[in-house]
């Protein structure tokens, strides 16, 4: 299970270091793709396999379903970690997601996302005391 948050920056050659208790369950290579809200996505092969049968599985008569499709897929890479724990995320990612430097990596139990550390800063602001309300509307996960 991929838990925490972390927090790492970019290098010069535009690669992020994954942490190492994520990084060994990721395994050494992976799937990058545009997420909601502004993050990317970061799953294992295992994890993307299930998930993009989960968005293939959607009727392709629907344009909802071919939409969704299209923008995930097209905005997904496969990337190998390499010997310094190390992804190189391709530009067009980077720009979706608005990364420059500063990241956020949390673990979100199959996944991990990744965030401009400003724009999840803002999410997080935004966001902060509808917890509860989210948990009543969803049910009680207790």
């Amino acid at each position: 299970m991929l838990l925490g948050t972390y927090e790492h920056n970019l290098d010069d050659k535009l690669r992020l270091t994954i942490p190492s208790k994520l990084r060994n369950k990721l395994g050494n290579t992976v799937y990058v793709s545009k997420g909601f809200e502004g993050s990317l996505e970061l799953r294992s092969i295992e994890e993307f396999t299930i998930w993009s049968q989960q968005v293939l599985s959607y009727p392709n008569m629907n344009s909802e379903a071919r939409m969704l499709s299209r923008t995930i897929f097209a905005n997904s890479a496969e990337v190998e970690i390499d010997s310094s724990g190390r992804i190189k995320i391709p530009a067009n990612l980077l720009q979706l997601a608005n990364i420059s430097k500063d990241v956020y990596i949390l673990g979100l139990g199959t996944k991990a996302e990744i965030w401009d550390r400003t724009e999840f800063d803002s999410y997080e602001n935004e966001n902060a005391n509808k917890m509860e309300a989210i948990a009543d509307n969803l049910g009680s996960v207790a």
